[in-house]
């Protein structure tokens, strides 16, 4: 495997193709970059910005450019000694459209089609009318509505017919239906012309429905799928459908094309997106370690808990870095602002749920809307298992749904990994600790009930149950209380506890205000040991801020009292302006106006960017406004507020004035933040654009097109604190180009410099490294010369952080 250095993200789409790409290898290679590290090359929907809606495994996304392109690609790459590490994505498919052939091969042939295992369908669901069928929730209205309106039409496509929602969503009909529409009405046009009906003329669609209701499929409003969705989604989207990758065919037909790129030396590593979606996460690993054609870097996407290690036995060489972002972000904290800030968010909201109730009950919401299908299916099968004993026959699908959805809710991991050989310690104490939860928070619950939970969840069943039975239903359960964690924590938790928004990111847990030097320490000593090819990240296109938004913010913790009066005073100036505004959406606010107004330079669309942050984060905490029923009148005044606020010229020049000292600490820890990203153990990943002041808000904002062009030439002549990061970021880059093997294997210890100053050495044979970075605005570093009396060849000082080498006689 070729040593990884350090990765640079880029987001392609059809506006940055594969030579887009080619055209950035020049500046890359002076960035000191040693791997480009593609989000998803297969083919995708048409327009896809992300590609995680793979629609053909076996085919390069052509929106991207062919096959040639990429080569062309790599070969750039190569001459610079550059890689390629390519995002893939095992657990689903993007579904809906047109362009997924095996999907519409599934609507086509139902259970009989060759495909109808590879994807994760349930097609005996409770409802006798989705018995055999797939339930298509894509249509925007009510099905009789939509049928009415015209918007469901039969088209001919060549010699074939196929029913089409708003000309988009392809529905496929049986291949006796088709023969016999044929048969009757001559050729597909006569056929078409005599099953549509006149949009608006509910009756004249009678024919139309009359062959859809023969279908291997319904179509739903979309708000019918959280009750009753009957394939595995990627989360609660109902266009992202769950594939089998444990069957052999289905894996090897994923792997075919990314196993040859590899094979030609093109690709080097693989990032597999979501594990925790997959049945069985260490054997689907395992299995691309054995079939991949040479040594590859292989990390996989995992949101650990703040307790939670990377699991040893997994064959893998690390994480894509979202726990070491997130203690980046609470080193940098100042731990005796928690109380201040606590009272400053209180005086200003009032009453609030406390951050780890707030969570558990979002589970709990989300588990009874958004993920209540699959919720059911997991009691289906549990109530089967139960029910093939006498010894827990008595035991009620309902209850068993009810008791599972609170050992769930209070699990405190992504998922458990329990497989054929057996449970693990650590997943044994997660399991206990919530079983034992749920239990205190539910006495009325039959015991007996917990008691089969428990048995079937620790490997205590007794062997008189059916094993596929036990598997099916452990693999259900573990396959659901991610997406739970994922929604319930993620994406509404996290949108609902406003107290200091920089500790709320993707695998953090708000309660957890800061983190200890020494834990700091011992976190990156553990990562030596052993992931020490684990990636170091601190934006990425999940990422509900940019990481240098988080240390702007995270700098109220060393001066609450200037944010106490600058948020205070803001609200005052805006008077009657603010009144329709919750006080919670405008403490949120108050903080993404903070952290979003730039560094250096001017505003660009700032009302824009922040209008879509507010009405995204309206929508994911699910109190104001929603997803499925948007509330629009509150999310106009919302919009409202954010233009009146922003052209209040007084008010905001109190409030920049005001938080002025607050910007410039949170320069300092964005360039703390960066130092230590660089130098620490571990793979650096820079998202794309962020070697500059990254300060973009929640997807699809951190998605905006780079002006490349203009960084490069930045990059090539800095001028002056504009350019700072990015003269940093090169300037440690270089560094780590010169010293490979000190940054990636050199011993990791800590200095003892006092809890303000951040010091550690690094060494490996001769080579040698002291990092030293001020943690507080009011802590000096030590005078480089003094620091230990020692010679030092070079040194590389910026403001709050200095970095000293030297190579040892």
């Amino acid at each position: 495997m070729i040593p990884i250095r350090a990765t640079y993200r880029l987001q392609l789409n059809k506006d940055f193709t594969f030579r887009n790409a080619s055209d950035l290898v020049p500046y890359l290679a002076r960035l000191g970059i040693s791997h480009a590290y593609l989000s998803p090359i297969l083919k995708a929907q048409p327009g896809s910005t992300h590609g995680y809606d793979t629609v053909d495994h076996t085919v390069i996304n052509p929106e991207l450019g062919d096959i040639a392109d990429f080569r062309a690609l790599a070969r750039s790459l190569r001459s610079q000694d550059m890689g390629i590490i390519l995002d893939f994505v095992p657990n689903h498919m993007g579904v809906g459209g047109a362009d997924n052939a095996l999907w519409l091969d599934v609507l086509r042939h139902g259970p009989a089609s060759a495909y109808a295992d590879w994807f994760d369908i349930d097609w005996q669901p409770p409802r006798a009318d989705l018995c055999h069928k797939l339930l298509v929730p894509f249509l925007g209205a009510s099905y009789a509505e939509t049928l009415a309106a015209g918007d469901i039409r039969l088209k001919a496509d060549g010699a074939r017919l196929a029913i089409w929602a708003y000309e988009k969503e392809k529905l496929p009909i049986r291949p006796e239906d088709e023969r016999a529409l044929l048969q009757r009405y001559g050729d597909p046009q006569a056929a078409v012309a005599a099953l549509n009906g006149t949009p608006g003329h509910g009756g004249s669609w009678f024919a139309l429905d009359g062959l859809i209701a023969t279908q291997h499929w319904r179509p739903a409003h979309f708000l019918a799928a959280p009750d009753e969705i009957n394939y595995r989604r990627f989360f609660i989207n109902s266009e992202l459908a769950g594939i089998r990758i444990d069957r052999p065919e289905v894996f090897d037909q994923a792997h075919r094309l990314i196993f040859s790129l590899v094979d030609e030396g093109l690709v080097d590593g693989l990032r597999v997106d979501h594990v925790d979606g997959l049945l069985d996460p260490k054997a689907y690993l395992q299995q691309v370690r054995d079939a991949a054609p040479r040594p590859i870097y292989l990390i996989v996407e995992k949101i650990l808990a703040p307790h939670e290690p990377l699991r040893r036995d997994w064959p893998v060489d690390g994480t894509t870095g979202y726990e070491v972002g997130v203690k980046l972000t609470r080193v940098l904290i100042d731990p005796a602002g928690e109380e201040p800030l606590n009272r400053i968010y209180a005086d200003f909201v009032g009453p609030t749920t406390d951050p780890r109730t707030e969570a558990y009950r979002c589970k709990l919401r989300v588990m009874d809307n958004e993920l209540a299908a699959e919720l059911a299916t997991l009691a289906r099968h549990l109530a089967a298992l139960a029910w093939s004993q006498p010894a827990t026959g008595d035991l009620t699908e309902n209850g068993l749904r009810k008791a599972t959805r609170e050992v769930i809710g209070q699990l405190d991991v992504y998922r458990s990994y329990i497989d054929a050989d057996g449970i693990v310690p650590r997943d044994a104490r997660d399991l206990r600790l919530a079983i034992g939860k749920a239990r205190r928070a539910r006495p009325h619950f039959g015991p007996a009930l917990f008691d089969f939970v428990s048995a079937l969840l620790l490997g205590e069943l007794s062997n008189a149950y059916d094993p596929k039975l036990v598997a099916d239903a452990l693999g259900r359960f573990q396959q659901y209380t991610g997406p739970v964690m994922a929604k319930g924590l993620e994406d509404t938790a996290l949108y609902r506890y406003n107290r200091l928004v920089a500790l709320n990111e993707v695998g953090a847990h708000p309660d957890r205000f800061s983190i200890s030097l020494a834990s700091f320490h011992d976190a990156n000593r553990r990562r030596l040991i052993e992931h020490p090819d684990s990636m170091v990240t601190t934006s990425t296109h999940d990422t509900k801020r940019g990481e240098d938004i988080r240390a702007l913010i995270g700098a109220l913790s060393d001066a609450p009292h200037v944010w106490s009066a600058t948020v205070s005073t803001w609200r005052q100036a805006l008077g009657s302006v603010a009144d329709p505004i919750h006080p919670n959406d405008l403490y949120l606010f108050a903080q993404l106006l903070h952290g979003g107004w730039p560094i250096s330079g001017q505003p660009h669309d700032l009302a824009g960017r922040l209008k879509a942050a507010m009405v995204k984060s309206l929508r994911e905490a699910r109190e104001r406004s929603d997803w499925g029923v948007a509330n629009t009148g509150y999310e106009g005044q919302m919009e409202t507020f954010v233009d009146s606020a922003l052209s209040n010229n007084a008010a905001m020049q109190e409030f920049l004035q005001q938080r002025a000292p607050l910007a410039e600490i949170g320069r300092r820890k964005a360039l703390v933040q960066l130092v230590l990203k660089l130098t620490i153990p571990g793979v650096p990943d820079i998202y794309r654009g962020a070697e500059d002041w990254e300060q973009s808000f929640v997807d699809p904002d951190n998605r905006r097109p780079v002006d490349f062009a203009a960084l490069a030439r930045r990059f090539d002549n800095p001028q002056g604190s504009d350019d700072e990061k990015l003269r940093l970021t090169g300037a440690l880059l270089q560094l780590r180009r010169t010293r490979p093997a000190l940054f990636a294997r050199g011993l990791y210890e800590p200095l003892d410099q006092g809890n303000s100053i951040l010091a550690f050495r690094r060494r490996h044979g001769d080579d040698e490294m002291i990092v030293l970075t001020a943690l507080s605005s009011h802590a000096d570093l030590p005078l480089i010369g003094a620091f230990s009396g020692e010679e030092w060849q070079s040194h590389l000082a910026v403001g709050p952080a200095a970095v000293l080498t030297r190579r040892l006689l």
